[in-house]
Order: C-alpha cells, then sequence, then structure tokens
C-alpha cells in the first residue's frame, strides 16, 4: 500500500481553507455535493486526516497503517478497492457470497453505532467517512439518521456523493452542504497539462467529454473512454439505419459497460437536444462528433427525444438497483431506434 499523502486539488482550495481555517467545527456533519471528478472524496480524506492528526502524533502512522481506531469508512461492497480507504471500509462490511452489494446497508450503519457508543480513543475526535451516501438504501439511512440527531461526542460525519438528489431529504437536513464546483476551462486544461498524461488536443476534447471536470476527463482517457463512445455511436447509426437489432445493441452495451453506454446515450442526446434549438450551441460534449450530431437533429423528433432523454434517466436509476441490466438496456435500444421522425 503506498504512502497516504493528502490531496487537495488547486480548484477545491477554497473548500479546504473555510474547512480547516475556523476556530471551532461546529457543524457535526458535513455533506459533499457535486459531480463525480472533482475531487471531493480526496479532501474528505485528507480532512478526516487534518482533524485526527492535528494533535496526537501518533494518529498519523496508524492512519496510514489502516489501523486508525477512530476512523470509520463506509462505502457500498462494489466500490471498495484495495487502497487505504478500502483497508478501514473492510471492518463493516458483511460476509457473503455472490455478487458485491451495490448498497450501503443498515448491517453496516449498525456496525457503526457500536463503535460510535463508546468515545475516540486516541484522538480528541473521530471521523466518520461515507463514500456514495446516496447509496445507502432505506432502511441504512434510517438507521443513520437516529445517529445524526443525537450526534456522539466529538464526532465528526463527512458524507460524499455524487448524486445528492437520490440522498434522502432528512439525511440531507443534518448535514451542513460543501458544494464543489467545476473549475474553468483554462485552469481545468492547464491542470491536465501539468500532469503530462495526455496530448493537448486530447485534453480539449475529454473535458469537453467530462463536463470541465479535470479527474474525470483524466479517466476518461486512462480507460479509452472514446473507444466507447465510437462503439455507441454506430450501435445508434445501426439502429436508426434499421441494420440493428435492439437487443443485439442491448447486448453489445452491456459488454461495452451498462453505465458507461447510458452516461454516453444521455451526453448524446443532450449534444442532439441542444442542435435542434440552436444550429451552432456554446458547448457540447461531443465537439469531434458535432458535424454528425448536427444533421442528425434535424431528422429526429423533439418529442421523442425528450422522452428518450426521460428514458435514459430513469434507466440510471434501475442500473443502480438490482434489476436486469440487459432488460433495461433492451429499452433504452428500443426508444432509441424510434428516434427518428
Amino acid at each position: 500500500m503506498t504512502e497516504y499523502s493528502p490531496t487537495i486539488y488547486p480548484w477545491n482550495q477554497e473548500i479546504w481553507q473555510s474547512l480547516t481555517l475556523e476556530p471551532e467545527r461546529s457543524n457535526h456533519a458535513l455533506l459533499m455535493v457535486g459531480n463525480s471528478g472533482l475531487g471531493k472524496r480526496a479532501l474528505a480524506a485528507a480532512l478526516a486526516h487534518f482533524v485526527l492528526t492535528e494533535n496526537h502524533a501518533q494518529s498519523a502512522s496508524l492512519f496510514q497503517a489502516g489501523s486508525h481506531p477512530d476512523l470509520h469508512v463506509l462505502m457500498p461492497e462494489c466500490e471498495v478497492q484495495e487502497d487505504l480507504m478500502g483497508a478501514y471500509a473492510q471492518r463493516y462490511l458483511e460476509q457473503h457470497t455472490g455478487k458485491p452489494k451495490r448498497f450501503i446497508t443498515i448491517e453496516q450503519i449498525r456496525r457503526l453505532g457500536a463503535a460510535l457508543s463508546t468515545h475516540p480513543h486516541i484522538s480528541s475526535h473521530r471521523v466518520v467517512l461515507m463514500w456514495y451516501a446516496e447509496a445507502m438504501n432505506h432502511n441504512a439511512a434510517n438507521a443513520l439518521l437516529k445517529n445524526l440527531e443525537e450526534p456522539p461526542a466529538n464526532t465528526l460525519f463527512l458524507l460524499v456523493t455524487d448524486e445528492v438528489s437520490r440522498l434522502a431529504k432528512t439525511i440531507r437536513s443534518r448535514c451542513s452542504l460543501v458544494n464543489f464546483r467545476s473549475p474553468d476551462f483554462v485552469s481545468a486544461k492547464a491542470w491536465l497539462m501539468q500532469q503530462n498524461a495526455m496530448p493537448e488536443f486530447e485534453a480539449d476534447n475529454h473535458l469537453a467529454m467530462a463536463n470541465n471536470h479535470p479527474l474525470k476527463a483524466l479517466e476518461l482517457f486512462e480507460n479509452n473512454y472514446i473507444d466507447a463512445l465510437k462503439a455507441v455511436f454506430t450501435d445508434v447509426n445501426g439502429l436508426w439505419s434499421q441494420k440493428s437489432e435492439a437487443l443485439s445493441v442491448a447486448k453489445h452495451w452491456q459488454e461495452i459497460g451498462s453505465h458507461t453506454a447510458v452516461e454516453i446515450l444521455q451526453k448524446l442526446s443532450t449534444d442532439l437536444l441542444r442542435c435542434s434549438l440552436t444550429e451552432t450551441p456554446a458547448e457540447v460534449f461531443f465537439p469531434v462528433q458535432l458535424s454528425w450530431v448536427q444533421s442528425s437533429s434535424r431528422k429526429l423528433s423533439r418529442d421523442r427525444l425528450l422522452d428518450f432523454i426521460e428514458e435514459l434517466n430513469y434507466a440510471k436509476r434501475m442500473l443502480a438497483t438490482a434489476v436486469d441490466e440487459l432488460l433495461v438496456l433492451e429499452t433504452v435500444s428500443i426508444k432509441a431506434q424510434a428516434l427518428p421522425a
């Protein structure tokens, strides 16, 4: 395991200053919200490190070893990686057979409650980090709510979410919001160029595809997102020309990755809608494919396109559950096939 080093990205410096320079930490629960790719989890982990090690020298080595008794990390089992935060999260996972669970379960919250029934062990405070807080199921959210309403002494809750709308309103109301926003294009591109991770023209394209989120752009480049993009575009053309069947396309999207395919279709449908409203939109997700999107937008029914966007939003929610992925994708492909007027 590599040595832990707190990371605060340049565009989050103002947030970091506001959270660490306050003379008193009056908020017992912070809800960090914003799209994926902005460094929310990195900042939350750095804040946990700051709180736990500020007045206790031994805490730094314990934190790095994955054995600090006052750090508690929860996340869906499917998100647990072989890294430092993953090691902490393992404490709260249930032993079972089958696929990793996509939810934060009530059993994880119960185990957390038991751990919080005592005082902090070595630090003045203890920290609860929760990644993907929107993934709590209903029972888990209700169980956590009790801890937020009557918080244990000297306990800081740090909840991080990419989709705050999926989080129960009762949870949101008990937390202080910390909003993360993307940097401007110039700053985002400058940071990417400093990383020497991709050519300049790739930085332009991937920042557009990532909605100007630098870490997301880097992730897309490293995961060859452009290949998945081309495959989905080819499938859409096949559906519109009646050369491909909806079921075979759905199976292909499942091979690509259901979430990736739906995300690409959401961005494509947004670009199509933008081009249907104005010939030269100020921003698009796929600038390299703009001419194709412009010509295609004139052939589509706008009402069907709006209906398709709703279907994609629904599909994204369904893919976060245990529903049959192929069935969801087949419905999406049927709707896509019907887009031409």
